[in-house]
This record gives C-alpha cells, sequence and structure tokens, in this order.
C-alpha cells in the first residue's frame, strides 16, 4: 500500500517520542503504603477497550483489592504504548496495539477484553463507484496507519484478492479520516466507532462496506499491557488487577444492559450513553469460565497471533514473535483458579 503522510501523524509521532523521553521520571511504578498498592493505569477512552476497566472502578472494585488506582485517558494506542514504555504508567488497557508494542519486547500482555466484532468499518463515498472491498483497487483510502482499522483494511483486501500496493492509504489521526471522508477529500475511509456516526450524520448516502467481523482474521482483541518493569517487580498487583477484572466482567455478562448503564456515563466526555452502550454492543463478550477455556486451548494466544502478524505485513513490526512470548496467560489462569 502506497502511503501518505499528514502533519498530523507527524505530531502524534513527535508526541510519541515526547512521552518516551520524558516519561520514566515519576518514580516508583506502584507504592505500597499500609498495604495499599497505587497503580497508574493509562486507558483508550473508548467502550470496547474501557468498559471492564471503568465498571471496576465506579463500583469500587480496585479498592477492594486494595489498589489505589490513577486513571488517565488517551487518544491512541500509539502515545499510550509510548507512555507506558517510558514508565509514566504502569498499566495501559488498550485494543490492538497489544499485539504490536508487546512483540518488540515493549511490555507484557496479561488479560483480554473482548472481541471487537464491528467497531472496525470500511465506508465508501456516494457516486465514488465502490461498492465492495475489491472496488478500492486504484483508490485512495484514508486511515490511520499501524491502528486496528488499517489491520480490517489489510486484512479485506488480501481476503478480496486486491494487491495492497494497489491501494493508496492517506495517512491521517482518526478525528482527521472522519473529517476528510465526510467533506469528500478521499472516496473511502477505514475507520472506527463512534466515528462512524459522524458519518452517518453528515454523509447519511455513505455506504457501509464491511466491518471486521466479516473477516475472521480481522477480530480485534484489546486488552492490559504491563510496562516491563511493573510486570517484573509488582506480581501481587497484577494479581489483584486479575481479580478486579474477574468481578467487573462478571457483571458485564451476568447483567449487561445495568452495568453498561453505569460505566458509560464515565466516558461522556467522549460520547453520549446511548452512542457508549451502541458500541459496546459491537463487541463479543465471553463469560470468566468461557475466558479460562480460551486461554487454555490456545485460542485467545491465537488472536493476538493474527492481529501480529498483520503487524509484520503492513510493516508496523519488523518480525513475527511467538505470542507465548510476551502474553502471559498464567495471570488470568491463576486468578480463576483461586
Amino acid at each position: 500500500m502506497r502511503t501518505t503522510t499528514s502533519a498530523a501523524v507527524a505530531g502524534l509521532a513527535a508526541l510519541g517520542l515526547l512521552l518516551t523521553a520524558c516519561g520514566g521520571d515519576d518514580g516508583d511504578s506502584a507504592s505500597t503504603e499500609g498495604g495499599t498498592q497505587t497503580v497508574r493505569i493509562g486507558y483508550i477512552p473508548g467502550p470496547a477497550p474501557a468498559m471492564n476497566l471503568l465498571l471496576a472502578d465506579e463500583r469500587g472494585y480496585f479498592a477492594e483489592q486494595d489498589l489505589e488506582v490513577e486513571l488517565t485517558p488517551f487518544q491512541t494506542g500509539i502515545s499510550l504504548s509510548n507512555a507506558l514504555t517510558g514508565g509514566s504508567i504502569d498499566v495501559g488497557v488498550m485494543g490492538a496495539v497489544v499485539a504490536n508494542f508487546p512483540a518488540r519486547g515493549q511490555g507484557k500482555l496479561f488479560l483480554l477484553n473482548n472481541l471487537e466484532a464491528d467497531i472496525q468499518q470500511i465506508w465508501a463515498a456516494p457516486g465514488s463507484g465502490i461498492e465492495s472491498v475489491a472496488d478500492l483497487a486504484g483508490r485512495q483510502v484514508a486511515t490511520t496507519t499501524g491502528s486496528a482499522a488499517h489491520l480490517l483494511l489489510h486484512v479485506a483486501l488480501e481476503a478480496e484478492g486486491v494487491p495492497a500496493d494497489d491501494v493508496e492509504i492517506v495517512n491521517l489521526d482518526m478525528p482527521a479520516v472522519a473529517n476528510t471522508f465526510v467533506t469528500g477529500g478521499v472516496p473511502a475511509a477505514a475507520l472506527w466507532a463512534p466515528f462512524d456516526a459522524q458519518v452517518e450524520e453528515q454523509l447519511p448516502d455513505a455506504q457501509l462496506i464491511a466491518t471486521s467481523a466479516d473477516y475472521e482474521d480481522a477480530a480485534i482483541a484489546g486488552g492490559w499491557v504491563a510496562n516491563n518493569d511493573f510486570y517484573d517487580g509488582h506480581e501481587d498487583a497484577l494479581a489483584r488487577l486479575a481479580e478486579v477484572w474477574l468481578r467487573s466482567n462478571e457483571d458485564l455478562t451476568t447483567d449487561r444492559e445495568a452495568a453498561v448503564a453505569e460505566a458509560c456515563p464515565r466516558l461522556e466526555e467522549y460520547m453520549t450513553a446511548e452512542d457508549c452502550a451502541g458500541i459496546y454492543d459491537k463487541t463479543q463478550t465471553y463469560s470468566n469460565d468461557e475466558w479460562a477455556a480460551l486461554y487454555e486451548d490456545g485460542t485467545a494466544l491465537d488472536w493476538v497471533g493474527r492481529m501480529e502478524q498483520v503487524f509484520v505485513d503492513i510493516g508496523a513490526l519488523p518480525e513475527f514473535v511467538e505470542p507465548d512470548q510476551f502474553f502471559d496467560t498464567s495471570v488470568y489462569a491463576d486468578a480463576v483458579a483461586s
């Protein structure tokens, strides 16, 4: 795929470098006082990656495990991962990037949240002549390179027999992707919810031509990543975080409507509660026992490996690393067994 890089992305890269350079001067990665540990958690403020985290905080589950959490939102997985690597946060809760930075040796994945079924989407502008993924050959597509939306685009093109080099990617940050698409700057866009709401409102005749649910290899599994120092030095805190996650996930799978209604107001700065609930409905969730089976039989590792392979294919990773080298499934397994 040919790539056009925007000034917005260059600015994001600079921010990432700044975070990497400056993030390590906040002191110890966790503090213990009177049995309570402080954990600095960065997160993507979207329903799919953040729901378990925010529900647990709202219902006091961290406090019940003697954890005091400091929550910081980040707009992209790249900036969040740079902060994690730099040491300004201990744990990052994010989307597809869980299969990128940890594969470079920058952090350890230890929990998955859900599968993002219809959240990543490919749209075609009215009058563009694009009615399917195959029609993207020879056209421009706006997206954020290295993101979950880019992952979907790559998988969809491959599945439909379109050579990646036949598509010109216009690389923008996601708000700019949506704005450029709805104002006629590009004939197609690969984006994620809630930016689809902007498309539906401002370009109602646009056509949704594919989602990640259409392609098995495009399944996105977001999760929790600890930076290397925190992972190596705070085994007990990781175990407590897993216990917290089990509580919130049980709530989300046994009384989803009530749980989502309680957590969604925490994202009101970014979207309405209605939009939040609608986006979360696009995820595939699993009970704690179902997750235990998915971890045990290797399915969870396979999901992460598929995402990682796409990152390798698009040039976002230099080489494939076996997922069990950076995804510690024992944290969850031990929590379920305790």
